[in-house]
């Protein structure tokens, strides 16, 4: 990755670590899709308040497959059936996404 293409991500997210810069010379497509996950949890613009941002990256950057399965048990199946139609309607709303028949 060149270092503009760095500076712009870095612009974007507000900050740089040493991280990003080891990962950007290592891994080009690595930083594309960290800065993607950063402006979808992150830094873009969500209904969602700082604190669940911040949840949702630790869970996704920090947790083995097991507990990001967890997680989702706590949250979802609670609710069952109900919160999946939820953000399935939730989904085809933001997408656009029209049922086929």
């Amino acid at each position: 990755m060149k270092r503009d293409e760095l500076d712009e991500v870095t612009r974007r997210r507000g900050y740089e670590l040493e991280m990003h810069r080891i990962m950007a010379a290592a891994d080009a497509e690595w930083v594309e899709k960290y800065a993607a996950f950063i402006e979808a949890t992150y830094t873009g613009q969500r209904l969602l308040d700082r604190k669940t941002k911040e949840l949702f990256q630790i869970v996704v950057e920090a947790a083995t497959p097991r507990e990001i399965l967890e997680v989702l048990e706590a949250v979802i199946m609670p609710m069952g059936g109900l919160a999946f139609r939820r953000g399935v309607q939730a989904w085809a709303a933001e997408t656009g996404f029209r049922e086929m028949t």
